[in-house]
């Protein structure tokens, strides 16, 4: 199966400078998530038609390819003539095609591979030259409205040409197309822009195999919130809320509590283990990894690059970024850990920051097994404590320092106290 993206349109409802496929939902592009759905079906080359802010949508697509393992095609529509226009574009690179053409707008992030599965195995049983995704809406405004004639599927009335009459139906179209190649292309030679728009759309290609005497099909969805596409800041929100409603659901399900789900933020892609219970309040990017039985907030950011061990307890106000906590690490209180290595049962006092940034470069901290950082400690990067060390109150460990292991590190700068003997 081959498959086109459409991402050539700037979406002027979003009110922005940034072309709305590339606008982010859980650290992922809107794109993105098309892309990544697209990988799971095994589409390898996808076609993506870009227009607006061309050399920025390509850029991104080479940051997916290594994402997701694909050789994305960009396609360029250097005029925006219309849904039909835009896949016309992509002909070219696809006149070798003899099986089935997914068309589906890069905008729609919120379809699952199921569904699509399901979408592609009725439209092979079927045998139709064309199968439309389409969903019942309470509000059709907006909306290709889907055409029947004794419960056949005839054709797709765009709002702007639609009758008073085939305003007022709520089986709407999605925008999501499986073709026939050898029917789309036939199809896509005859498209006219004989519309109020001047525009050639693509819904009329299924008036056209439809005349042909070709079989058409429309299957509505069962989860119509799938079918939304992102137009405005107002869906870009429900979206984002939906794809993080299911993946608390899916940790959920795995074994992990969520004590509240509604005011917590987990990224695609998040690895937590079984019976880490994640407080109120917190915000975990993607690529994280956290291990079993921990527990995590309330009001804790854990970024990207992340990994916790098995028993960690990351507690209020505490930032972990690009950091890797042992088993049973103790952060409980108003921390930041950047680009920091803590061994296994290790303790960081409150208020204890790892200063990684020297205004060019990041550098790296280093905590050993059951090490005791005092409260207000700073580890000014690059630093290394180790294994049974600790540091006072207050201590400013400079960089380049190394506490040895079990010795203790007090004062600004930090000095080590030499034991009594």
């Amino acid at each position: 199966m081959d498959a086109v993206l459409l991402a050539a349109g700037k979406g002027t409802r979003m009110r922005s400078g940034l072309v709305k496929v590339l606008h982010p939902i859980l650290g992922l592009p809107v794109l993105g998530h098309t892309l990544k759905t697209l990988a799971d079906l095994g589409v390898k080359r996808p076609r993506v038609v870009v227009g607006n802010q061309a050399d920025q949508v390509r850029s991104f697509l080479k940051q997916a390819s290594k994402l997701f393992g694909q050789s994305s095609i960009p396609v360029l529509q250097a005029q925006q003539k219309g849904t039909g226009h835009a896949v016309r574009m992509t002909v070219p690179s696809l006149r070798k095609s003899r099986g089935d053409v997914l068309i589906w707008p890069g905008d729609m992030p919120l379809l699952k591979t199921e569904t699509l599965k399901r979408f592609m195995a009725e439209h092979r049983q079927t045998g139709s030259s064309v199968s439309v995704l389409s969903c019942v809406v309470p509000d059709p405004h907006g909306y290709g409205r889907i055409l029947r004639a004794g419960g056949r599927f005839i054709g797709i009335r765009e709002e702007l040409d639609a009758s008073e009459a085939e305003r007022r139906i709520q089986e709407v179209n999605t925008g999501v197309y499986l073709f026939k190649a050898p029917a789309l292309f036939r199809a896509l030679r005859k498209l006219k822009p004989a519309n109020r728009k001047a525009e050639y759309y693509l819904t009329d290609t299924i008036e056209i195999l439809a005349a042909e005497g070709m079989d058409v099909q429309a299957f509505p969805l069962a989860a119509p919130q799938e079918g939304q596409g992102i137009n405005s800041r107002e869906d870009l929100a429900k979206a984002i809320q939906v794809m993080k409603n299911r993946e608390i659901q899916r940790h959920m399900a795995q074994g992990v509590t969520f004590e509240a789900p509604e005011q917590t933020f987990v990224a695609a892609g998040v690895k937590i283990g079984q019976d880490t219970v994640i407080y109120p309040w917190c915000y975990i990017e993607g690529n994280v990894k956290i291990g079993r039985g921990c527990q995590i907030g309330p009001f804790a950011k854990i970024r990207s690059g992340s990994v916790l061990g098995d028993g960690a307890v990351v507690g209020s106000f505490v930032e972990v970024n690009r950091s890797k906590l042992g088993k049973a690490v103790l952060v409980k209180h108003l921390a930041y850990l950047g680009d920091a290595v803590i061994g296994d049962g290790a303790n960081i006092g409150a208020g204890s920051i790892t200063a990684n940034y020297d205004g060019v470069h990041k550098h790296a901290t280093r905590i050993g097994k059951k090490a005791f950082i005092g409260s207000n400690t700073v580890l000014i990067a690059p630093v290394q404590i180790g294994d049974h060390a600790k540091t006072g109150a207050g201590a400013v460990v400079t960089a380049g320092s190394h506490v040895r292991r079990g010795e203790t590190a007090v004062g600004v700068p930090a000095k080590t106290v030499k034991r009594k003997k």
